[in-house]
């Protein structure tokens, strides 16, 4: 039950930030894929049966009230030969590899990723040190395809303070793509990372700190923090200069 858990949290996470869609339609475009999934049944109440999953369950999915959770999931993706990836709306090939046991391994295949003994601070700003690895967690290999490029340099570290609140609390898990330590151009309009302001961990005057920042066409930056409690902060010319920045947060999870 723990590993469903921490499962229905990972796959929720993805399933609401990795498109532009509303929660609303993702909903529905589940519960149309469920749909077309049990049609062959002729009704929910045999498809419920034969996928050995709670009737009431399928049904408030085919009616677009149930969020994905992992034990339908699992059922849908076993039993009928279909991808994670479509059923959550990140592909629309429903196919998975022509063995089905070898498409499951390779569906649930997990990377091992460091988390690294430290907290970013999401306040003033955490002493930095000496980081060690504290232990290795896994994550599912699928949704990292969506989350960061091929052969990304992936750390777990934990957020520390109130200053993102809501969008992640005080010890939130957070994922770091080493990798994209590069803070963007706000010039583009086409880009909204940029034009908004991406999530970094980043050092600073040896205090590690996470918060939005985005980059002004005059190359100062602006730190913004989530909780309307916390006035933004202007890094011109040297300071800005500065920081350093470690990733770009891809992830996060308030309740693992």
């Amino acid at each position: 039950m723990e590993q469903y858990r921490r499962f229905d949290s990972v796959v929720n996470h993805i399933w609401l930030n990795s498109v532009s869609a509303t929660k609303s339609e993702h909903l529905q475009e589940f519960a149309e894929r469920v749909r077309a999934l049990v049609a062959p049944y002729g009704s929910i109440a045999k498809a419920a049966k034969a996928l050995e999953i709670p009737e009431n369950t399928l049904r408030r999915a085919c009616a677009g009230r149930n969020e994905p959770q992992a034990p339908l999931l699992m059922a849908l993706s076993t039993k009928l030969d279909v991808s994670m990836s479509y059923l959550l709306g990140l592909s629309d090939d429903p196919a998975v590899a022509s063995s089905p046991g070898a498409a499951s391994g390779a569906e649930l295949q997990l990377r091992r990723i460091p988390s690294l003994d430290a907290c970013v601070a999401a306040g003033r700003g955490a002493a930095a040190s000496a980081v060690a690895i504290d232990q290795m967690l896994a994550f599912p290999q699928w949704m990292l395809r969506k989350l960061a490029p091929p052969g990304a340099r992936l750390s777990f570290m934990r957020a520390e303070g109130d200053s993102m609140q809501p969008l992640f609390n005080d010890g939130a898990l957070l994922l770091v793509d080493e990798s994209d330590a590069t803070l963007r151009d706000a010039a583009s309009k086409t880009d909204r990372a940029a034009e908004e302001g991406a999530i970094y961990a980043f050092e600073q005057a040896g205090a590690l700190r996470v918060k939005r920042l985005r980059k002004t066409k005059s190359g100062d930056i602006v730190v913004i923090s989530a909780n309307p409690a916390y006035d933004p902060e202007l890094l011109t010319g040297a300071d800005a200069k500065r920081i350093k920045l470690l990733g770009r947060i891809v992830w996060w999870d308030n309740r693992l």
